[in-house]
């Protein structure tokens, strides 16, 4: 996985070649009966994918194909609070909000908070989940006003 050269974990943009292969590749993806193995060039040992990793390969090669940046990260792991701040696409003041009310649990390390992947993204399953059914409850009062 690449890495800034302070150790944390950056996307990998895609180069056009890449958005052409991987749009190569879905499309063939896509054809029925279709099957995968990897297939040492060296040795030439292939060994078939299963499914669950066939799901992930396929779902960054469309990111790759829609000319996305990518990350890969361990469920497991702990993000600096910009890192966090980052995934959540808001301010590092509003993470370390979240983290001074208990929003969001962390621990420290050192001086410095760490946030479990894990956690940041229940927390932003809940807020997604909170904003759809404020969503829901605007639309229906909507539909009652317009039917009076």
């Amino acid at each position: 996985m690449p890495r800034n050269t302070n150790g944390a974990i950056r996307s990998v943009v895609p180069t056009p070649q890449t958005v052409t292969f991987a749009q190569r590749v879905i499309h063939e993806l896509g054809k029925d009966g279709a099957r995968f193995v990897l297939e040492d060039r060296e040795t030439g040992q292939k060994m078939e994918i299963d499914e669950m990793a066939f799901e992930l390969i396929r779902q960054l090669l469309i990111d790759l194909a829609q000319n996305r940046p990518v990350s890969i990260i361990p469920y497991d792991h702990e993000l600096t609070t910009y890192q966090a701040a980052d995934l959540l696409n808001v301010s590092r003041g509003y993470v370390l909000k979240l983290l001074n009310e208990k929003k969001l649990s962390y621990k420290l390390v050192g001086t410095h908070r760490r946030i479990r992947l894990e956690d940041l993204l229940a927390y932003k399953d809940k807020m997604r989940s909170e904003s759809d059914a404020a969503m829901e409850d605007l639309a229906a009062v909507s539909q009652e006003l317009q039917h009076e």
